[in-house]
């Protein structure tokens, strides 16, 4: 089943290696009227080595209505990443937006 992949805004955040953080994605604008979202999974992705980090997801993505919440720790300093939240709302739409993750530190 194809996915399309959308950027969010702001399209790069910056996190500490320290910090343990909710990220929400708002999909209010691209669920449309009588669409909801069931299920979403997560991948955070370090750009450098395109492998999946897991240690950096704490619990599985959290759904209330349209918002999806992924928290995210334990960064590695000076890497990027990408953490896309993959979500269906009918049969054969499949949406992937995803957060670009800057650690400098």
């Amino acid at each position: 089943m194809p996915c399309a992949e959308i950027a969010v805004n702001p399209d790069a955040f910056q996190m500490s290696s320290f910090e343990t953080l909710p990220l929400t994605f708002d999909a209010s604008d691209i669920v449309l009227p009588g669409e909801s979202i069931a299920t979403a999974i997560a991948q955070l992705v370090q750009v450098d080595t395109g492998v999946d980090y897991a240690a950096g997801r704490v619990g599985a993505v959290a759904v209330a209505g349209t918002e999806l919440t992924q928290t995210v720790t334990a960064l590695l300093p000076r890497k990027r990443y990408r953490l896309v939240i993959q979500f269906q709302v009918a049969v054969g739409k499949v949406w992937a937006p995803y957060l670009m993750i800057e650690c400098p530190q």
